[in-house]
């Protein structure tokens, strides 16, 4: 079995992806439209260690190995935009000197990096205030309401590629009891 990290399941993607790195996804009703992914090439690590060292950042490992992969990507590309896009190290850093100036929350200011974006809904956020004494992670999107996902970013990641793009968190359900 492979193992489960951020290398495993973009390199599983990859192997579904046709010469033009486009993917068949299944949409609501009954459209099956074609997407693309847009994998930027890989920060070096020296750069990385120094971007990392310069701005006193605190990086969960999982964002770093995504970093190390990718320096930024687009996941289900269509003819309007993506459905979401992980940050390059130097976007990420650019949103965060904008999130310092702009959010008035001190808790993101000081526990947050935006490292991505979901179309039409806002910034994905890492929380990173247990990485010192858990190396784990949380991944939160801010958009009219703030949504925890209290899962780590490869989990995130790999629930959004398996839903295809789409919001899986807006999927209802509901326990229901009859007599």
């Amino acid at each position: 079995m492979k193992e489960f990290s951020i290398a495993n399941i973009l390199e599983t993607l990859k192997t579904r992806l046709d010469e033009n790195s486009l993917l068949h996804v299944q949409c609501r009703f009954g459209i099956y439209p074609k997407k693309g992914f847009v994998f930027k090439n890989p920060i070096a690590i020296e750069k990385l260690e120094n971007l990392i060292m310069e701005n006193g950042l605190n990086l969960p490992t999982n964002y770093k190995e995504f970093l190390l992969l990718h320096n930024g990507a687009e996941f289900f590309t269509y003819e309007y935009g993506n459905a979401f896009c992980l940050y390059s190290l130097e976007e990420m850093i650019h949103e965060y000197d904008k999130m310092l100036y702009y959010y008035h929350s001190t808790y993101y200011k000081q526990n947050c990096y935006p490292i991505g974006y979901v179309t039409d809904i806002g910034p994905i956020l890492i929380d990173h205030s247990k990485f010192n004494h858990s190396d784990k992670e949380n991944v939160l999107l801010i958009g009219i309401e703030t949504i925890d996902f209290s899962c780590d970013l490869k989990t995130w990641l790999e629930r959004m590629i398996i839903s295809e793009g789409h919001l899986y968190w807006e999927w209802y359900s509901k326990v229901v009891e009859y007599e």
